[in-house]
């Protein structure tokens, strides 16, 4: 008969793993952006929230430290791609951080999320210039498409229901009944695949650079 004492199958004796500002960091991000503060992190790591603070000063740090991560963990483009396909890999890069990462179009992270953005965009802009751009064409460049994907992931996130993400947000529909039949059914298509239009959108803005920027 075992001793009362004995260990429970599949469990190791002794203290728990230790606790660690990279662990605090990857358990915010597997939560989401929108769904950190101290408690959510803490339960999700098992630990009371005050053990926390012995690795990161705040909430703003941890949120800060999480929008950091998310972004070193996606690369920008390789140069070798020409500006355009370039431009098109960071487009689709911020597209899929933004749709996978909602909280960060949360205006509240704006000011934690700039720092990080600047120094992607600069690194960007500097890439440009690498491949034949002067500087304020790079700026162009670079901050048109960010404008572009920003917004158009902010209407994603607006086409359904947050209460039921197989229907159409009342908002949306409320915009369709104000169009004519014609106008209304473009949108709807629109709508049932806004990634195809987005790019479709993006390819507007690449042609126009091409036109003021031919590739060798």
């Amino acid at each position: 008969m075992p001793s009362q004492t004995s260990p429970r199958p599949g469990r190791r004796p002794g203290p728990k793993p230790r606790l660690t500002r990279q662990k605090i960091v990857e358990a915010a991000v597997d939560l989401g952006i929108e769904q950190i503060s101290v408690q959510t992190v803490a339960s999700a790591l098992g630990v009371a929230p005050a053990s926390l603070y012995r690795y990161v000063e705040s909430l703003d740090d941890l949120v800060g430290a999480a929008l950091e991560a998310v972004f070193r963990s996606a690369p920008l483009p390789d140069p070798a791609l020409g500006w355009r396909g370039y431009l098109e890999a960071e487009a689709e890069t911020r597209l899929d951080l933004l749709v996978r990462y909602a909280g960060l179009l949360q205006k509240h992270h704006a000011g934690l999320l700039a720092g990080i953005a600047a120094r992607r965009f600069d690194r960007s802009v500097r890439d440009l210039v690498t491949l034949g751009f002067d500087p304020d064409e790079a700026v162009l460049a670079v901050d048109a498409v960010a404008d572009l994907i920003h917004d158009g992931a902010t209407q994603i996130a607006r086409i359904h229901d947050p209460g039921d993400p197989e229907r159409l947000s009342p908002e949306l529909v409320a915009s369709l009944s104000r169009y004519s039949p014609e106008v209304s059914a473009a949108v709807a298509r629109i709508a049932a695949d806004p990634h195809r239009h987005l790019r479709r959108k993006l390819a507007l803005v690449l042609d126009g650079l091409t036109a003021r920027h031919p590739q060798p």
